[in-house]
């Protein structure tokens, strides 16, 4: 028993490398995707596009503004840089010192903004979804009391997020990235569990998935702690301000917060645009949910495990390193982003079938989410390619440049928002929300690249960048006229009116599609094939 809970051990707080961590980030990311399309199902079949998930989608937005702006600007852009730089300078004891200055800080801040984001909860619920209590809703519970009372309780989220995610930071610096990985699996499995076993319980009944979230939350710092300790790291109740350090980070993460907050405000627009549609803030996250799945098990698996890389780099003033990094980690994003469209694109119909066609999702609701799924698509590359560009501006300890371009993609998207919906010529409706911010989402990876380009110098190392793309797309057009006509094949031999028969059909597709696509990378000579190949060999 103790050799196996050695080997445990070992396994769980190994040190990878960037492809291993890649590697094993997208595997569970893959996994919580998964389920947390399950979690969506389950939500879409009990309640719907209605009124009800309108308002636990839309009780989010409140602590999801704390979370971004105190906790994720903070760890994508100062915290794990600096603690990297010290562990780099082998200043292990200042890096853990740093780093319960840092957790309690930002625990004290997000108690304190909860405190009063839940004072303010009365007043800010109708400012937020205005067309709430400006349209007749025919609905059973009492929407202002509802969504005040989802806010408060959706608010005790971003203080275990605070936790988890400065676990996190301390894991990823370390490059122990499988306990880090877990934590959205976790998350999810807490809703699903809050849906199957809560829902018939409670009354409003949109109170259980409100409830999986805050164990969820907890949950994701919880299974951190095991391993973040086997760092040597241990809390302190101490906020050190003396060495500078904390205000250094402060500095450095304003421009990265208000960044965030600009983002937040084009969610705020657009949640108060859609709540003037009933069921639209549920219909937009659906989309949504299926849309970021590609992002996150490879725009954002690779973004985190090249960060600590990049960060590396800059700090041993190894540029060179730096832009052959960033070039790998762009290549491989292409790879699976590019396909990852046109397969969206070609198969959104029976995407949202399989994962939300059950119960009372109604045919309205699948014909606005389909709708919605296509306009997210053309923009699903530019999404890949952010996360990536936003951590080499943090790498290099740069968090103005992004904030200014957050900005200008802000007014874009504000823009976009408050007119393609209302617009009767295109007759997008509530859709038109997807489509400005995908619109909005290819500007913001534009900017970035150029003002990348102007701080480093030129990203396409060798022009290896361009020709990939040229590559993957001739790929990827080929591939989706194969997915195309092969689903009209499985219409043949498959009843699609069933749910198996539909399984099938869309499997049987994106197998004879992905078939496709590889013997073409491969007949082309894209070098990303090559990774993938040696993946699977080792595997």
């Amino acid at each position: 028993m103790t050799k196996v809970r050695k080997f445990l051990y070992l396994i769980w707080d190994k040190k990878l490398t960037v492809s291993s961590a890649a590697v094993i980030l997208a595997t569970t990311g893959l996994v919580s995707n998964i389920l947390g399309l399950f979690r969506e199902r389950l939500i879409a079949g009990h309640f719907g596009a209605s009124h009800q998930t309108d308002i636990f989608y839309a009780s989010f937005r409140i602590p999801d503004l704390i979370f971004n702006l105190l906790i994720l600007g903070a760890l994508s852009s100062v915290f794990i840089p600096i603690f990297v730089e010290k562990l780099t300078k082998d200043k292990q004891k200042e890096a853990e010192h740093l780093a319960n200055s840092f957790l309690n800080f930002i625990l004290i801040c997000t108690i304190v903004f909860g405190i009063v984001m839940f004072i303010l909860a009365p007043k800010l619920v109708p400012f937020l979804l205005p067309g709430f209590f400006n349209k007749d809703i025919n609905t059973d519970i009492n929407t202002y009391e509802t969504t005040v009372n989802m806010v408060r309780i959706m608010l005790l989220s971003p203080i275990f997020f605070a936790i988890s995610g400065i676990f996190s930071g301390i894991l990823n610096s370390h490059k122990r990235f499988i306990a880090y990985s877990l934590a959205p699996i976790v998350y999810n499995v807490s809703i699903i569990l809050s849906m199957v076993f809560l829902v018939n319980k409670i009354n409003p009944q949109i109170y259980a998935p409100a409830i999986g979230v805050i164990i969820g939350a907890f949950m994701t710092a919880a299974i951190q702690l095991p391993s973040t300790f086997r760092t040597g790291w241990r809390w302190r109740p101490i906020i050190d301000f003396r060495k500078g350090e904390i205000a250094r980070m402060i500095k450095m993460m304003a421009p990265r917060s208000l960044a965030i907050g600009a983002n937040q405000i084009n969610i705020v627009v657009d949640t108060i645009v859609l709540s003037f549609f009933v069921g639209g803030i549920s219909v937009f996250n659906y989309a949504n949910n299926i849309q970021t799945v590609p992002t996150v098990i490879f725009g954002i698996a690779i973004a985190t495990a090249i960060f600590p890389a990049l960060s590396e780099s800059h700090a041993k003033k190894d540029m060179d390193g730096f832009m052959s990094q960033f070039s790998w980690s762009a290549r491989r994003i292409l790879f699976f982003m590019i396909p990852a469209t046109v397969g969206i694109i070609v198969l959104r119909a029976q995407i949202i079938r399989l994962v939300f066609g059950t119960g009372n999702f109604d045919w309205e609701a699948t014909y606005w989410t389909t709708k919605a799924l296509l306009f997210f698509a053309f923009g699903l590359v530019a999404q890949g390619l952010i996360p990536l560009l936003n951590r080499a501006f943090y790498a290099i300890q740069d968090t103005k440049t992004p904030f200014y371009i957050a900005v200008i993609v802000m007014v874009v998207n504000a823009v976009l928002s408050i007119t393609l919906p209302f617009i009767p010529a295109l007759g997008l409706g509530m859709a038109g929300v997807a489509l400005a911010f995908s619109l909005a989402g290819i500007v913001w990876a534009i900017l970035l690249s150029i003002w990348l380009h102007e701080k480093v110098g030129i990203l396409d190392f060798n022009h290896k960048i361009f020709e990939s793309t040229t590559r993957l797309i001739i790929a990827s057009v080929f591939m989706g006229i194969v997915v195309h006509y092969s689903l009209y094949l499985f219409d043949l031999i498959a009843n699609t009116q069933k749910v198996a028969g539909l399984f099938l059909q869309t499997t049987g597709a994106v197998a004879l599609g992905g078939i496709c696509y590889l013997f073409l990378v491969w007949l082309f000579k894209c070098e990303e094939i090559n990774f993938v190949l040696q993946k699977v060999k080792r595997k």
